[in-house]
């Protein structure tokens, strides 16, 4: 299961009161990302460890493999997150959905091992996007790939704390960057 739990199905799997889930969130004991609406959504893991800490059976959809690699992709543009789900292997968790909001909620929610960033992005300044993902104490140990066209703004993506630089136009690089950076080798065409 990779999408993140409403309250209610947590507190269903638990056994308990939704209002025993939001207790548990306020006082800190479950972390847990909010919408834009203020609902809380839980990651399969932090439920994992929830239902872990009080003694609870694991149910199958949570049963979250603790050495699965996860990858988000950050940018504007659909082609850029199929190009970069194109380059991955197929047990590497991509987080978010389609658009950049769903993906950022998510690299909050699920802090991925890996977070490629659009350079080419119009709406949203990337540098300064980059500069706050690696200014979050729970990202610092995530590998930050900027993914470009363009080589002047890999200079600028590095200072701000990319570990890695990526040219959209070299699909067999790209490839193999993600696949040393995620640890899962993408199978062949």
């Amino acid at each position: 299961m990779s999408k993140l739990l409403h309250a209610e199905e947590l507190a269903r799997i638990a056994g308990v009161h939704k209002s025993t889930i939001l207790l548990a969130i306020r006082r800190g004991e479950l972390h847990a990302s909010r919408t834009v609406g203020r609902s809380a959504r839980i990651t399969p893991e932090d439920a994992q460890t929830y239902l872990a800490a009080r003694g609870k059976t694991l149910p199958p959809e949570l049963d979250v493999g603790a050495q699965r690699a996860s990858l988000a992709v950050l940018s504007e543009s659909a082609d850029v997150s199929a190009l970069v789900r194109g380059a991955v292997s197929a047990d590497v968790d991509l987080v978010g959905g389609g658009s950049l909001y769903r993906a950022l909620v998510a690299v909050g929610a699920r802090l991925p091992t890996v977070v490629v960033v659009d350079l080419d992005m119009v709406f949203m300044n990337p540098i300064s996007l980059i500069r706050a993902l690696r200014s979050t104490v729970s990202l610092r140990t995530a590998h930050i790939a900027a993914l470009g066209l363009r080589d002047d703004l890999f200079g600028a993506a590095r200072a701000a704390g990319a570990s890695d630089v990526l040219l959209k136009l070299d699909p067999r690089g790209l490839a193999e960057a993600l696949t040393r950076l995620t640890g899962r080798v993408a199978l062949a065409d």
